[in-house]
């Protein structure tokens, strides 16, 4: 009965990602982020193919089931590189594909490499290489067991490193929404996160659990149960989040005139736009907020605005950077600030009502940047200024 239930588990684990893979292959707009996806939730599929079958592998001929584990084997090497690329292309402007990106595949090759040569090998070194007790006696033999040894051990730092990679690219990934978003929560891809982070620790759980922290014995079947079944739903999870996500970026687009008389270096060394016409707007920017106040629109964007104005959203960026020297987010939420502030002082509204009326869409938002901008929180901002009125009263 055990048996069944993993089994039945690790088909479901099967059929939950290839299906994700087959959408993700339909899907025409966003294709490289789909097929990237598509590729990883393959690789998934074929990981957990010798426990979905294990029972048809068992009623056949001896050595087909060492056949399949071997065929299969390699895939655990390719789903940390592989869900790096994805993160790579989703968080990517242009959905580009990374530069030198046969070194990251390097592991992989190797085990598919050493999976050829177990294979051509002799059926005797074969069984004995996977054997309770094995005896081998030839260099080949000895080779291939250190060959074998050699790759598991390089899993650990495998999936550590590109998990450290993940974190970065996802850390600078929130700092470019920054200039494209007044409110960026929703598209800091967060589920990646939680679903890499649960996915690294129940791979390091299941790992010690079943190769030392139960002993030299087999491993209960309780907790090769749970394993299976936290598999199942961690593969659901992230199918499920994985077909619905889209990159937060639109791709670059030429809406800017050809330069004329460039003026401006670094980034913009080739744009039009010449310091008068920065300035202008600049104003107009200002105008939007002071007197339009569009940072109320808690779902602003660059190109809303730029859409407000009249103006090419690359013009924007570039006047928000080298004439107001802020990114749109920091532009946006000082006038979200300013106008909370005086709310706060002035009125007896509540915090939450603030929070949406000047733009925020979430409390914790609000709260993590007027505190950053007066070292204070709401509440304690108010009772300042509530102070300081009675003070001047006297």
């Amino acid at each position: 009965m055990d048996d069944i239930l993993v089994e039945m588990t690790s088909l479901g684990s099967v059929a939950v990602a290839l299906f994700g893979a087959a959408f993700c292959l339909m899907q025409t707009r966003h294709s490289r982020v789909s097929r990237s996806f598509a590729i990883f939730l393959s690789a998934i599929a074929v990981n957990n193919i010798p426990d979905a079958f294990t029972r048809i592998l068992a009623s056949l001929p001896s050595g087909y089931q060492l056949t399949a584990d071997l065929v299969t084997w390699p895939s655990s090497f390719f789903l940390a590189p592989l869900f790096w690329l994805y993160v790579q292309i989703l968080t990517s402007q242009d959905q580009e594909m990374p530069k030198r990106l046969a070194r990251h595949f390097g592991l992989p090759a190797a085990a598919v490499v050493v999976a050829i040569m177990v294979l051509a090998s002799p059926p005797a070194i074969r069984e004995a290489l996977f054997s309770d007790d094995p005896e081998l006696s030839s260099a080949w033999g000895m080779t291939l067991v250190v060959l074998l040894g050699l790759l598991q051990l390089a899993v650990f730092p495998q999936i550590a490193i590109y998990l450290i990679l993940i974190l970065r690219r996802l850390s600078g990934f929130r700092l470019q929404l920054r200039d494209y978003y007044s409110s960026t929560e929703q598209f800091e891809l967060r589920w990646i996160y939680v679903i890499g982070n649960l996915g690294f620790s129940f791979w390091l759980a299941t790992t010690l659990l079943l190769l030392g922290a139960v002993g030299i014995n087999e491993a209960p079947s309780s907790i090769v149960i749970l394993a299976s079944l936290v598999g199942f739903l961690l593969v659901s999870a992230l199918t499920l989040w994985g077909i619905r996500q889209r990159p937060p970026l639109p791709p670059s687009t030429e809406d800017d005139p050809a330069p004329i008389n460039a003026q401006p270096s670094g980034k913009y060394e080739k744009s039009a736009l010449s310091p008068e016409a920065s300035e202008r707007l600049s104003r107009k920017l200002r105008n939007a907020m002071e007197v339009d106040h569009l940072h109320r629109d808690a779902n602003l964007s660059l190109w809303a605005l730029a859409k407000h104005i009249g103006a090419s959203s690359n013009y924007i960026s570039q006047t928000l950077n080298e004439v107001i020297g802020e990114s749109f987010f920091d532009f946006v939420n000082g006038y979200r600030i300013a106008e909370a502030k005086t709310l706060l002082a002035t009125t007896n509204e509540s915090v939450v009502n603030i929070t949406y009326d000047v733009g925020f869409n979430a409390r914790s938002s609000f709260y993590n940047a007027f505190k950053r901008h007066t070292g204070q929180t709401p509440t304690s901002y108010r009772k300042n200024m509530s102070r300081r009125d009675g003070v001047d009263d006297i």
